[in-house]
C-alpha cells in the first residue's frame, strides 16, 4: 500500500497514486487498502477521489478500477484527476491603461501593452510579448512571468515586490526560497532592479 497516499480533504478521501508503480500494483494495493478496518465499518461509505498524476489510463484500466470498486462496495466513487490531453494557452490582445485591471486564470500569451497604473493578476504563467510598464501581481507561488520589454514595471509575489524592473532581455520572474528570482538570457547587462521584502 506504499503506492497510494490517502488524504482527507473536505470530507473526501483523495487517493494519490505514485507515478512509479504499475497499474497492476496499484489495483493490488487498492484491493488491500479497502480491506483495512477503516473501510469495514458498518454504514461507512466515504467518497473517494483518485489522483493519477501524469498517468493516462486506458479504457481497460478504467474498467478494472470501476469493477474493483463495485465488487468491494466500500467507497463511493467521487471522480479522478487525469492529465489533460492537450496543452492549452490563451491569447489576450487587450491594451491596459491607467486604472484598468485584468485577471489571468489560464496560461496566457499576452499581446497587448501593460501601461503605467494598470494591473495584471496572474493565476497561471503569462508570456508578455509587448511592453510592461504596470504592475504584475502573481496570485500563486508556482506562477512564472516571462517577457522581454519591462519598463519600470513592478512584480508582486507573496507580499514581496520587485520594483522598477527595466530590461530588454528575455526575462523570467518567479518565486523560490522565499524570494523573487529574476533570470535573464546570457549576454545582457543586469539592470538596477532592487527587492523590497
Amino acid at each position: 500500500m506504499n503506492h497510494i497516499q490517502v488524504k482527507g480533504i473536505n470530507g473526501i478521501l483523495v487517493m494519490k497514486v505514485n507515478d512509479d508503480c504499475s497499474f497492476a500494483q496499484f489495483l493490488e494495493d487498492l484491493d488491500q487498502l479497502l480491506d483495512q478496518p477503516l473501510f469495514l465499518q458498518e454504514g461507512y461509505y466515504p467518497r473517494a477521489f483518485f489522483d493519477f498524476g501524469c498517468r493516462v489510463l486506458s479504457d481497460d484500466e478504467m474498467h478494472q478500477l470501476i469493477t474493483l470498486l463495485m465488487k468491494k462496495e466500500r467507497v463511493l466513487f467521487d471522480g479522478m484527476k487525469l492529465p489533460s490531453s492537450q496543452h492549452h494557452v490563451c491569447i489576450k490582445k487587450e491594451q491596459l491603461h491607467n486604472g484598468e485591471e485584468i485577471f489571468i486564470y489560464d496560461e496566457t500569451l499576452f499581446l497587448g501593452t501593460v501601461n503605467v497604473g494598470s494591473y495584471v493578476y496572474c493565476y497561471q504563467n503569462v508570456y508578455f510579448l509587448n511592453t510592461v510598464k504596470g504592475t504584475i501581481i502573481v496570485m500563486n507561488e508556482d506562477v512564472k512571468i516571462f517577457g522581454h520589454d519591462f519598463c519600470n514595471a513592478q512584480i508582486i509575489i507573496n507580499q514581496q515586490s520587485l520594483h522598477d524592473l527595466t530590461t530588454s532581455a528575455l526575462t523570467t520572474v518567479y518565486y523560490k526560497d522565499n524570494q523573487i528570482i529574476l533570470t535573464k538570457e546570457e549576454n545582457y547587462v543586469q539592470n538596477d532592479s532592487y527587492y523590497v521584502g
